[in-house]
Formats: structure tokens, C-alpha cells, sequence
């Protein structure tokens, strides 16, 4: 209760109105089957096109997968092309599939950047002068060879070794060499190596980083990665601070971008140095030790020869039209630039493996930091898609919220409304299906008949498998183009049925029975069948919804069926199911803002009013039968609903009835002779 402490004018906000209640989306499909690409762990994900679809999870699947595999990127296309707009997906993959790796090297290697002059015309001068990508680790006196690789990446006899540098300049990263080159170098394929050999990292496994595909499967070999070394933050140092020959401070021009844990190089002009630093303060670095010569450092400091850069690396990593680039990264496992830090979780190409102890972490040799086979480029190799999936790979294991697989990772998305595994008729698979939709209430299944059955008694034996108000079975296999080979198949009609249930929801809303619309992107149906044969196949209890054909009066291919696969004739129809899910989650979400509140009289109308009112624009949508809303529905929440002994056990009790609107599946036209005055007769 408020407090009035002392005399004086108050104004309080008084929340007594019925609060509205929302309306869920029921157009929000899950799917799960096998991919060319795509996360295995963690929650669904989402994508609102095909274009996205092919992104996250690769485009259609060769024709060397079993055929009732492949079919999840035709369901995902049919989807979007038949009017859906949001669908999560699960990719399905077995345990044995591996995932493509790359191992980087710490060989001192680099790359030229600009082709050097024909060996028969060039200038011999001009031979004796190389520009390389990077001058990380090269002094006065290292010695260099150049190799050319072939096309097919091995190295080619034309080689150049143990050429000495006079000079550099760490300016536009030029080398002087001893001798001119013999052979014309391309930047495009030369690999430069350096005579020096790397010391051990600090790493307790391996001597070079472990690159991974982001996700399991063949398709990560056709990952690239590029490797370049970087810098950060590049200054002058123009002051020694402290002793001369023992001091580890250096005021900079500027110390910008430098950061603790750097690793600096140090560069006279002649010679390199590399530390640690330890601490910045302002413009003025502290490092892990002195130079080797403070004294040197001291002299004469002249800013173009006086440098200290930081020593980074930088990732690129390819795969198709996809280009990810990670700027900046360290071996360092104790600041935010760690190479693990940057792309583990992040990247949707390539992971890493954590290669560095954070607890002991002193290294300040460069040249641990990764690069290439040839100085730049990593491939991808051993990735493998396993054999494929069965049914327990299809409904997946429960590992806790956000680590399921399979159908049961579906649950964890609360926004799913529809959910399907197209093209596996396998029962166990189905049956998984169902079992979560009737489990959570939420939602609705679509599954697939019988790929390669005409037989009407093999059709109906199929749907017998089944008893349910939460799935709907659609018959027959759809034709469609295969992009791949341009060739004609069969593929299974539930992406199509989710697209055409997503596209009926938002146009008509989900009261519409998802019938009577023209399906998308199919050229014709694997088995036609007459009205005959649907004579059979549609009455209750068999439940079986058709897919016809219309083109013969120029209606095109259509679904002509509603009905749930359930013995309850009071749920025979789709819309009738849907509606209710939507009604009953809208006021589920739409009234949680009751629990807790005083159980009493002002509560119970305030309630009532809530759900009178989201009712009432249900039936003015026309998803209730009724000219009045006292005709479509009513709302019960008093002393009548729930007994004294309800109210003292925490318990709000509320009664609500609604006449949903049943779809005109026969409609009957009963016509007769009429002569003015006398009775019609048949």
C-alpha cells in the first residue's frame, strides 16, 4: 500500500483496465533434414529465404545421396515459393561425419607483392630489389630464397636460394639482395623463404594452430584460408625512460592501438628486437625486458629508424561467395585480440582449436604466430559427410536446453507453430513428430504418404499407422525440375503444404482451411488420382488429404483435402485444430500477467474482459461461427467456474466455449423445376 507521511497532493497511476491479449503467429515452420552445411549443435536457425537457406546450410545436395536424403533444400526452396517467410531448421547428420581441418605452419615464410623484372630485359639493379608482403623477421643478412610453385602447388626447380640482404626499407617493405635473380618471380606464386628457424611456442601440444570447418562435412574442403601477418599500431620512439642500458620504458610519438599483452618488434634500420609490453600509461610503454642495446636505442633517435609495430596475424577465410576476415589476432591467450576469442563462436566458415595456456604465457617470437603452406594459403582436407542418417538421427537426443538434436531440437523454439521432416516417411520418425506436437499443444505436423504406392489399400494401411489431431497426411509425391542435372523427380509435398499453410494464414488467416490452393513450383503430380479414387481416400476415418489435378479446367495442381489423421470426428479438420492451438496460446501468452495477482472478484472481470475482447476480434476476422459474439463464444470466470476450496488452493478458474467455423467441404447445389406457384421437384 502507498504511504501518506505528510499532508500534500498525491497522484498514483491506477492499472485497472483489462490488459489486451496478442494474437501468435502460427506461420513459423521447423524443419529438419540433411544438408550440405550447416550447424549440428545448439538451438534451430532461423532463415527467411532460400538465399539465406543456401548461406547457412548449402544449395541442393548431389544425386549420388539416397534419394528420400536429399530432398530438404527442394522443401526449404518449396517453402519460401509457396508463400512461407520464417523457418527454423535443424540439419540432421550422422555421428561419423568429420569435419574438414587445416593445420597452419610456423615456417618464416612470406609472400612478393609485386612481380619482379624479366630476367633477359630487367635491369640487373633492378633484380637485386624485391618488394615482400611482410619484413617480420628479416635483417641485415638473412638469407632468402624464392620459390616458384606450380598451378597444382608443388615447387618448381626454378628457384633462387641463399640470397643475402644488404638493406630494407621498413617503409615500403623492399629488400636489397647480394646478387640479382636469376629467374622472373610472380607475386601471384612465389614463396619466399627465410633462413631462420622458429623457436618452440609456447604451446604444450603442437608447434602450429588447428583450423577447423565451422561444422561437420565434406562440403569444408572447399574451404580456403589466407594468412597474413599484420600490425596494429606502428610509432617512433623518442625517448628512453629511466637508465639508459637497463631500462624497459620507451616514450612513443604516439602509442595509439598499442595494448598490453602486444607483442612489439623493434626495428633500427638494420636489426629487429622482440618483447612483451607489459603496461602503457599515456604515450610511454613498459616491456616484459630492456633491448638488447638500450644505448643504440638511445642515440641519435631519428624517427624513420627508431620503430616499434605490434606483430599480429590476420585470417581470411573463403568458401564460395562467403569471405569472413578476422583482423588483428595474437597468440596471446590473456587479452580480447586471442585468435580463439576472435573466431571461435563466431564464424560461420571456420573454428579453432584453443592452442596457448593463458596461466604461463611469455612467448614474443613472431614467428609462432601462423601462416601458410607457401607463406599464405591453408586447404581444407578430410572432411567427410558420414554415412547417412537413420531415424534415431532424425528425432535426435535430448542433451538440455539448447544442446538437442534432431526433432527434439524443435522444441526449444517456442515461435514454431508447423513442423515437418520432409520426405522421411519412416514410422518411428512420424511418430516422433506427432508425440512433440501433442506433447507441447503448440503446434501442428505435416507429414508425407508413400513415396512409390499407387495402391489405394497400401495408401490407406500407411495412414493407418496413425491417430491423431495434431498432423495431417498429404498423398501423392510431387514433379519437379532438379536444377543440378536438369532433369525431372519426385519430391515429397510437405515443404510445399508448409509454405501453402504459412502463405493461408497470413492472407486469410489461420481459420482458413489450408485447401483449395494452387501449389507452387511443381510441373506434375507422381500418381493422378480421379474423384473416384479420393472418394476412398477422403472420408472420414481414412483422412487422407489429395493433391489434385486441375489443369484439365485450367485450375492448375491443388491441394483438395483439410482433415486430420484422427478418429474424433469433432477435429476432423486442419483449420479447426489450428485455431484452436492459435486461441488457446494467445491467451496462455496473452495472460500471464494474472498469475499472483489478488484471486478475487475485480481480478475475474478484468480476465474476462481480456478474453471477451481477443474473442471478439477472432469472431469479427471470421474465424467463429455466429452473427453476434453471444453466438460465437462465451466467457465464464466467477463463483460458478471455481469453488471456494479452487480459490484457497491458488486456483483461477475460467470456462470459455467458442463455435469455430467449419469449412464448406461438400457444397451441395439442390436444383429443380420450378413452374410459378407450384412445389419444386427434383
Amino acid at each position: 500500500m502507498p504511504e501518506y507521511l505528510s499532508p500534500g497532493v498525491y497522484v498514483e497511476e491506477v492499472d485497472t483496465g483489462s490488459k489486451p491479449i496478442e494474437g501468435v503467429s502460427t506461420s513459423t515452420v521447423g524443419m529438419v533434414g540433411v544438408t550440405g552445411k550447416g550447424r549440428t549443435d545448439g538451438l534451430p536457425q532461423l532463415v527467411t529465404s532460400f538465399a539465406d537457406f543456401e548461406r547457412k546450410f548449402g544449395g541442393y545436395l548431389g544425386t549420388d545421396i539416397e534419394e528420400d536424403k536429399r530432398f530438404f533444400a527442394y522443401a526449404a526452396e518449396a517453402f519460401f515459393q509457396n508463400g512461407g517467410q520464417r523457418l527454423y531448421i535443424k540439419r540432421v547428420i550422422a555421428d561419423d561425419a568429420v569435419a574438414s581441418q587445416a593445420q597452419s605452419k610456423t615456417e618464416v615464410s612470406t609472400r612478393l607483392t609485386r612481380d619482379t623484372p624479366v630476367v633477359e630485359t630487367g635491369n640487373i639493379d633492378d633484380r637485386k630489389k624485391v618488394t615482400l608482403l611482410s619484413l617480420r623477421g628479416i635483417d641485415t643478412g638473412t638469407k632468402l630464397t624464392f620459390v616458384r610453385l606450380n598451378d597444382n602447388g608443388t615447387e618448381s626447380s626454378d628457384i633462387n636460394s641463399d640470397i643475402a640482404i644488404t638493406s630494407y626499407d621498413p617503409v615500403r617493405n623492399t629488400v636489397n639482395l647480394t646478387t640479382a635473380l636469376t629467374h622472373k618471380f610472380e607475386k601471384k606464386n612465389t614463396w619466399v623463404k627465410l633462413d631462420k628457424i622458429p623457436t618452440a611456442p609456447n604451446n604444450p601440444s603442437d608447434d602450429s594452430i588447428k583450423f577447423l570447418a565451422a561444422n561437420k562435412g565434406e562440403w569444408g574442403d572447399s574451404i580456403a584460408i589466407e594468412i597474413y601477418p599484420a600490425s596494429r599500431a606502428k610509432s617512433q620512439i623518442i625517448e628512453v625512460i629511466g637508465t639508459v642500458l637497463t631500462s624497459k620504458k620507451f616514450k612513443l610519438k604516439s602509442a595509439a592501438n598499442f595494448y598490453e599483452g602486444a607483442i612489439i618488434v623493434y626495428d633500427d634500420g638494420n636489426s629487429k628486437q622482440y618483447r612483451l609490453i607489459d603496461d602503457i600509461e599515456n604515450d610511454t610503454i613498459t616491456l616484459d625486458s630492456a633491448f638488447d642495446d638500450n644505448s643504440a636505442v638511445a642515440d641519435t633517435l631519428t624517427p624513420a629508424t627508431k620503430t616499434v609495430s605490434t606483430c599480429e596475424f590476420r585470417v581470411v577465410a573463403s568458401y564460395e561467395d562467403q569471405t569472413e576476415s578476422f583482423e588483428f589476432l595474437t597468440t596471446n591467450p590473456n587479452i580480447s585480440h586471442y585468435y580463439y576469442k576472435k573466431i571461435h563462436n563466431k564464424s560461420s566458415l571456420i573454428d579453432v582449436e584453443d592452442m596457448y595456456s593463458s596461466s604461463s604465457y611469455t612467448e614474443t617470437d613472431p614467428f609462432d604466430q601462423p601462416c601458410g603452406d607457401d607463406g599464405q594459403n591453408l586447404a581444407f582436407t578430410a572432411g567427410d559427410d558420414g554415412s547417412l542418417p537413420d531415424s534415431n538421427d532424425y528425432i535426435g537426443i535430448d542433451g538440455g536446453p539448447g544442446n538437442k538434436t534432431g526433432i527434439k531440437a524443435l522444441e526449444d523454439i517456442d515461435a514454431v507453430s508447423i513442423i515437418a521432416a520432409p520426405g522421411i516417411t519412416d514410422e518411428d520418425v512420424q511418430n516422433e513428430l506427432i508425440l512433440q506436437c501433442e506433447s507441447l499443444k503448440d503446434r501442428f505436423a505435416i507429414l508425407d504418404g508413400p513415396r512409390d504406392s499407387s495402391d489405394l489399400e497400401d495408401i490407406k494401411a500407411f495412414r493407418s499407422r496413425y491417430d491423431t489431431k495434431y498432423a495431417a497426411l498429404y498423398f501423392p509425391w510431387l514433379l519437379r525440375n532438379d536444377p543440378l542435372d536438369d532433369v525431372n523427380i519426385y519430391v515429397p509435398p510437405a515443404g510445399y503444404l508448409a509454405g501453402i499453410y504459412a502463405r493461408s494464414d497470413v492472407e486469410r488467416g489461420v481459420h482458413k482451411a489450408p485447401a483449395n490452393e494452387v501449389v507452387k513450383g511443381i510441373k506434375d503430380l507422381k500418381y493422378s488420382l480421379n474423384k473416384r479414387e479420393h472418394d476412398i481416400l477422403n472420408p472420414y476415418p481414412v483422412n487422407i488429404n489429395v493433391i489434385r489435378d486441375f489443369r484439365s479446367s485450367n485450375r492448375g495442381i491443388r491441394v483438395w483435402g483439410a482433415r486430420c489423421i484422427t478418429s474424433d470426428s469433432d477435429w476432423k479438420y486442419v483449420n479447426v485444430r489450428r485455431l484452436f492451438i492459435f486461441i488457446e496460446e494467445s491467451i496462455e501468452k496473452g495472460t500471464q500477467w494474472v498469475v499472483f495477482e489478488p484471486n478475487d472478484e475485480p481480478l475475474w472481470a478484468r480476465v474476462r474482459r481480456s478474453v471477451t475482447n481477443f474473442l471478439t476480434r477472432v469472431w469479427r476476422d471470421g474465424a467463429l461461427q455466429g452473427s453476434t459474439p453471444e453466438e460465437a463464444f462465451f466467457v465464464k470466470c466467477d463463483r460458478t467456474t471455481m469453488t471456494q476450496d479452487d480459490i484457497d488452493t491458488g486456483k483461477l478458474i475460467m470456462q470459455i466455449g467458442i463455435a469455430p467455423v467449419k469449412p464448406a467441404e461438400f457444397v451441395i447445389f439442390r436444383i429443380g423445376q420450378w413452374t410459378g406457384g407450384s412445389e419444386v421437384t427434383e
